[in-house]
């Protein structure tokens, strides 16, 4: 009698601390960062009495500079928005729900520059591009991704056609809006080329690369189009190398 109420009372322990693991994994606060993908205007100065300025960018052209994320009513501090440089992490709380985008000048009335639906769970990336032809910022499209792990490549089409990707000889298409992971091996670069059909239905590359990666670290291969109506190369790609170590959050 004695052993079975051992059994009961040692399963009992065991459904009771995994119910408490998981409890506290459902209240765990996570993390997100913010990204944004696109080409910068062309660099523009003047001088004044004999000193040269850098002028600033046409309104639009880049993304705002700085953004406030409204988490569950509250919105925090500002956080900083580069081009190709992903964010400091802001804290975010757990489940999923909407994630809202203010431009950090915008009046306290003024409705979200941008909303995304936040995953259920686990550290996110928020990436963010302008909408293909859109001459301004202020039309901007965004996806989530889950956080890349150290040694992976996260590859992503953001260009509103399908992609022929070569990842080291492996075959990879590619429909927009979606994305793969690959694996960086430490010291040995991966050969990348991308491929898509032009206006003329032929089959184009346009870009041809590595990938490389070290400890600690992961990539992410981003194509997209470029900015403008009528760019003269229309698909381009950017490879981010991305420490995983979390830099110090934004507070809420």
């Amino acid at each position: 009698m004695w052993r079975r109420s051992y059994h009961i009372i040692s399963a009992t322990l065991i459904m009771a601390a995994a119910c408490i693991a998981d409890d506290s994994a459902a209240g765990r606060e996570r993390k997100t960062s913010f990204l944004a993908v696109g080409d910068s205007p062309p660099f523009r100065q003047e001088i004044r009495d004999g000193v040269r300025y850098e002028i600033e960018p046409p309104a639009g052209t880049i993304p705002p500079r700085d953004v406030l994320a409204g988490l569950g009513g509250k919105k925090s501090d500002p956080v900083p928005l580069r081009l190709g440089r992903p964010s400091p992490w802001v804290t975010v709380p757990p489940g999923d729900g909407p994630l809202q985008l203010w431009r950090a000048d915008d009046a306290a009335d003024v409705p979200p520059w941008l909303a995304v639906s936040r995953p259920p769970d686990g550290d996110f990336l928020v990436l963010l591009w302008r909408k293909p032809a859109a001459r301004s910022w202020l039309e901007a499209s965004a996806i989530t991704l889950p956080r890349t792990p150290a040694g992976m490549a996260r590859i992503v089409n953001l260009f509103p056609s399908a992609v022929s990707i070569d990842w080291g000889g492996e075959s990879l298409p590619l429909k927009p809006g979606r994305s793969v992971l690959r694996q960086t091996p430490p010291d040995k670069p991966v050969t990348l080329r991308v491929m898509s059909r032009d206006s003329q239905g032929t089959m184009k590359k346009y870009h041809s690369g590595v990938v490389s990666g070290n400890a600690g670290e992961s990539s992410l291969v981003t194509i997209y189009r470029a900015d403008g109506p009528a760019p003269r190369r229309p698909l381009k790609v950017a490879v981010i190398r991305n420490s995983t170590e979390p830099t110090p959050p934004v507070a809420p």
